[in-house]
This record gives C-alpha cells, sequence and structure tokens, in this order.
C-alpha cells in the first residue's frame, strides 16, 4: 500500500514538474519614459521617430520637427525652411544627410476629417450653377513648395516637381546597395543619384481593368537579398528584376502568390523581409476578419485574421529590431459615418487605436495603454542604437525595452 502510494505522489509530483516547465510566460513591454509637448516636442502627435548616425534623436510631428540631443529640444518649421510641418517620415543617407516627407500615415489623418458630401445631394442645375461660380484658377492663393526636404545639418533644402520629383507627396524613401535614393510618391518611383532625379513609372500588368496609373500610387519600396525591387501600390505589389529590368505584378489577395492579369485594389501600405527572407505585406483595409498582414515565404502566401493579439485592419508600419522581431503598428478603420443637417452633407472615416502588436518568430502579441503606452493609436515603432524602442502615438512619444517571454 505504502509503495502504491509512493508511486501515485511521484506521477502527480511529475505531473505538475511538466505543466510547471510548460507554462508559456507572457512578454512584457516596459514603458521607461514618455515625451510630450510639455517636454519640447512640436506636438503631442507623434509621427514618427529617428535617430541620426550622431545619437540624436528626431521626432517627426504634425507641427514640424524636433531634435533632441538628451538634453535640449529644438523644433523646425516652415518657417525654418521645412516644406511642410506635418511629417510622418525622417530617413538620412550614408552621406549624413537627412530628409523629411509626409510618410504614408497623412492620408489618415486627412481621413480623420468630415468631408463635405453637399453636392451629392444638390440637384444637377444648381450644382451646375456652384461650378460656374467657382474662383478663377488665376486668381487662387499659390500653393507653397510641399515636396521632400533634405538638411544638411545647417539649412534646409526643399525638392518639388520642378526639381525633377513626380509628386509633392513621398510616401517612402529607401537607399540601395549601390548608394542610389528611391523616393515613393503617387506618381511612380524617383531615382536620385548626383543631383538629379529620373522618374520611372509603372504601366501595370495587360489586360487590368483597372486605371493604370493605380500603378503609380507607390507607397512603400524594399529591396530583397538579391538586390531586386518590391514596390507596394495602391493596386497592389510591383516586382523589379535589376538584372533584367523587367517588372512583373501581383495581387495581394491571392492565396497563391501569383502573376495576375485582372488586379483588385491592393492598398499596400508596408513590406518588409524578416530575417528568414519572408516577405511581409501590410495593407489599408476594412472590416472585423482580415489584420491587413500577410506573410509569403517564396511559396506560400499565409493571410493572419484579427484577433486579441493583432486587432487591427490597417497597418501603417512595419519594424524588424535586431533581434528579429517584427513591430505592426497600425489602426482598426470604422465605418464610414454619414452627417445629414439642414446646412450640409458630411462623410467621417473614424479609426480606433488599437495598440501595437509584435510578432516574435511563433506568436502575436498585443500592447496598449494597459501596458504603459500613452495612448492606443500607434503611428510607427523605431529601435534606437541602444536597443530602445520608441513608439510615435497621438499622446507623445514613449521609448521602452521588450522583454521576451521565458520559455
Amino acid at each position: 500500500m505504502q509503495k502504491r502510494l509512493h508511486t501515485i505522489w511521484l506521477a502527480v509530483f511529475l505531473l505538475l514538474l511538466h505543466s510547471t516547465v510548460s507554462v508559456a510566460y507572457t512578454a512584457e513591454l516596459k514603458i521607461e519614459k514618455i515625451l510630450t509637448k510639455t517636454d519640447g516636442l512640436a506636438s503631442n502627435t507623434v509621427l514618427t521617430v529617428f535617430e541620426d548616425n550622431h545619437g540624436t534623436m528626431w521626432f517627426g510631428t504634425t507641427d514640424g520637427i524636433t531634435r533632441y540631443d538628451g538634453e535640449n529640444f529644438r523644433t523646425f518649421t516652415t518657417e525654418d525652411g521645412l516644406s511642410r510641418n506635418t511629417t510622418g517620415l525622417i530617413f538620412q543617407d550614408r552621406h549624413g544627410m537627412l530628409w523629411f516627407a509626409n510618410g504614408v500615415v497623412l492620408s489618415t489623418l486627412e481621413r480623420g476629417k468630415s468631408i463635405d458630401m453637399s453636392y451629392m445631394a444638390m440637384p444637377l442645375s444648381e450644382l451646375a450653377k456652384e461650378l460656374e461660380n467657382e474662383i478663377p484658377t488665376e486668381t487662387l492663393t499659390p500653393t507653397p513648395p510641399r515636396g521632400v526636404s533634405r538638411y544638411d545639418g545647417d539649412m534646409f533644402r526643399i525638392f518639388t516637381p520642378a526639381d525633377g520629383l513626380l509628386r509633392d507627396n513621398v510616401k517612402d524613401i529607401l537607399e540601395d546597395k549601390t548608394g542610389m535614393l528611391w523616393f515613393a510618391t503617387a506618381s511612380g518611383v524617383n531615382r536620385y543619384e548626383a543631383e538629379s532625379f529620373t522618374g520611372m513609372a509603372f504601366n501595370g500588368p495587360m489586360g487590368m481593368d483597372i486605371l493604370p496609373d493605380w500603378w503609380n500610387q507607390v507607397t512603400t519600396i524594399t529591396q530583397d537579398t538579391a538586390g531586386n525591387f518590391w514596390f507596394g501600390s495602391t493596386a497592389g505589389i510591383t516586382y523589379y528584376n535589376v538584372q533584367t529590368s523587367d517588372f512583373r505584378y501581383f495581387d495581394i489577395n491571392l492565396i497563391s502568390f501569383q502573376e495576375i492579369e485582372k488586379p483588385r485594389t491592393g492598398n499596400v501600405t508596408a513590406l518588409q523581409f524578416d530575417a528568414g527572407d519572408n516577405l511581409w505585406i501590410c495593407r489599408e483595409g476594412m472590416g472585423d476578419e482580415s489584420s491587413g498582414i500577410r506573410r509569403y515565404n517564396g511559396e506560400v502566401l499565409v493571410s493572419f485574421p484579427q484577433s486579441e493579439a493583432l486587432p487591427m485592419n490597417t497597418v501603417h508600419n512595419i519594424l524588424l529590431d535586431t533581434s528579429g522581431n517584427l513591430w505592426f503598428a497600425g489602426t482598426k478603420k470604422l465605418p464610414p459615418t454619414l452627417h445629414d443637417t439642414e446646412e450640409r452633407l458630411t462623410m467621417t472615416y473614424a479609426e480606433a487605436g488599437v495598440g501595437v502588436s509584435v510578432y516574435n518568430g511563433e506568436t502575436f502579441q498585443n500592447f496598449d495603454t494597459n501596458d504603459g503606452l500613452p495612448s492606443n493609436t500607434v503611428w510607427s515603432v523605431f529601435e534606437d542604437s541602444r536597443g530602445k524602442l520608441w513608439f510615435a502615438t497621438d499622446a507623445g512619444a514613449a521609448v521602452g525595452v521588450y522583454l521576451p517571454s521565458e520559455k
């Protein structure tokens, strides 16, 4: 009897030991500091964070860019030569030049405002009169240059279509292995070398049933290990082989990643290769099913549904940190709201903040204000030279560390 009891207790002990070993510890995000306008930022709405090669931090906000050297803050605006105050993209080339542009999140900020739809309820006869009474183009106030800004440490220089830039709005900047800069615009891609811009337009696949210029609305650029380029656009994804100068066009919604003829809208916002050369594709979407995140391993395209760990349906930014983790900053687009009053008819496209999600190579996990973030609206994530993570939110910039789960 005693031997039997001993055997039972041993079995229970081994079961408990096994249960203890197999417990998955949840990773943590430890926020150490939050910077706001009170500390010296130009605005509490921070869209992007960047560290230059001198260790100085830069913050792109809706009211200018702020430079922080660890002690002092200084803000630059259009009065200092910046092309625009709303800055969602900061990039530094190998020569140390800093580039500032609007980035991919600007369209999201604009959608948050109510759009006047009164013309929809207006009789055609009255609408025609409204059009006839429009102010002549020559009397309108000239629009100031709003292209991309370059800062050499002393002064800004603005590049616009007059300098060869295809469009004023620059969504992404990439420096390739040869040192050439690539600019994603709404009218194609610019290559910049030796102070000169060269345009590259995409005509799209033959037989497509959408406007060809949809392929030219480029939002993101990445380069694979072979040196070939992948461009995300409103229509889908364009692959450019640098050896043959050939283009191939892909749709984001296909289960198998194959060349297609009649693509639907892709609304690609971010492309990123991970440490295993998998291509991560993110898009702007709507609804309660898809997170907008896909992964392509060269053979199979996997779509990730929304979940508690991945509550977004639109992704604005992907960060691959030095540990190989992927960070996804995005929001959840809500159905548009129609406001019908006696004065006007307006439509609002609202979005809800959902925090930030991280993928550790196996699972996703979401962090929000319950984990110390100042806001659930996170526009982008940046890792500095010390391994600290910066989160650009609409309530300031938060810096902290990611503590992986114990296995």
